[in-house]
């Protein structure tokens, strides 16, 4: 079996701040630091190093970046065989500000991401397929295509609905499974304040169209929960050693959550492998480089 992810791919240029950044302010920096990442980069290697046999689809620019972002997959051991390299355009690029502590904000160039199609990725979607992840970093009306059809109807349909954009509501109803952070939850069910209870995400509830659906927010170092038609599931966080570097760690979860499915993994034990792997992201620098190996997260406590 495999996890196939279509989404983006962008070379990441972290800067790390002396202190909390204000609006208006300049700070200066020691250093940058290179990296690859992109929402769809960082969950397929997530997957791959958990031990999944995983595709990506997406578009890279015939650039230096766009090399370096193959490669590194291919390093990683993902297919990118499906990944379409386009001539006279730019990768997709992002710019991470990260705070002391580990928080971060990032801005995004989206560059060839916007040009991936729905047509292309359905070439990876056989029968050896069984999950399908995407998110919202590439054209949305490309994900309905790919996600509405027969092809991907016969995986499971995992949408990472982030980052949070109002017309990503529109494929809630073609997804298995929607994965949010307490934000974008909030967000796109226009809550005034994020959830921080077990109660608090029962209003997930209005976002099942099917009794198969499943809702899974992730709500930080508290852990993750997954609201079902007639049950919920809560899988406490499991404490990072020290805390470096967030960006990614959301990736992180994702990832090895479509690796747990793949793999047949039961929900409950699913939650509470993403969250251990969540955890030892956070402990290192960088986005895709942070993803552990299913032998890490084994070793975990």
């Amino acid at each position: 079996m495999s996890v196939a992810v279509f989404g983006s791919l962008n070379l990441d240029i972290a800067l790390r701040l002396p202190v909390k950044a204000a609006w208006g302010q300049t700070l200066l920096v020691d250093h940058s630091e290179q990296a690859v990442g992109g929402k769809g980069l960082n969950q397929a290697v997530a997957a791959a190093r958990f031990g999944s046999a995983t595709r990506m689809t997406g578009a890279v620019g015939d650039d230096a970046a766009g090399a370096l972002l193959l490669g590194a997959l291919a390093a990683d051991g993902v297919d990118t065989a499906h990944v379409e390299v386009l001539a006279g355009q730019g990768s997709g690029r992002a710019t991470i500000l990260i705070e002391p502590g580990g928080d971060n904000m990032i801005a995004v160039e989206s560059g060839a991401n916007m040009a991936a199609r729905a047509e292309r990725a359905m070439g990876v979607l056989d029968g050896e397929t069984r999950v399908l992840l995407a998110q919202l970093e590439t054209d949305i009306d490309e994900i309905a295509a790919l996600f509405s059809s027969e092809a991907a109807r016969r995986t499971r349909r995992i949408l990472n609905a982030a980052p949070a954009i109002p017309a990503g509501a529109k494929l809630f109803e073609l997804c298995d499974m929607l994965i949010f952070n307490q934000t974008e939850f909030a967000d796109y069910l226009g809550l005034d304040r994020e959830p921080e209870t077990l109660d608090d995400l029962l209003v997930a509830r209005r976002l099942l169209t099917r009794p198969d659906q499943v809702v899974v927010v992730t709500l930080g170092a508290i852990g993750s929960a997954a609201v079902l038609a007639d049950r919920t599931v809560f899988a406490p966080g499991v404490p990072a050693a020290k805390v470096i570097d967030t960006s990614g760690a959301g990736d992180c979860f994702c990832g090895v959550l479509a690796a747990c499915v793949d793999q047949g993994i039961g929900l409950d034990e699913a939650l509470k492998l993403a969250n251990a792997a969540a955890s030892i992201s956070v402990t290192r620098h960088g986005a895709a480089p942070s993803m552990p190996t299913r032998a890490e997260v084994a070793d975990l406590p």
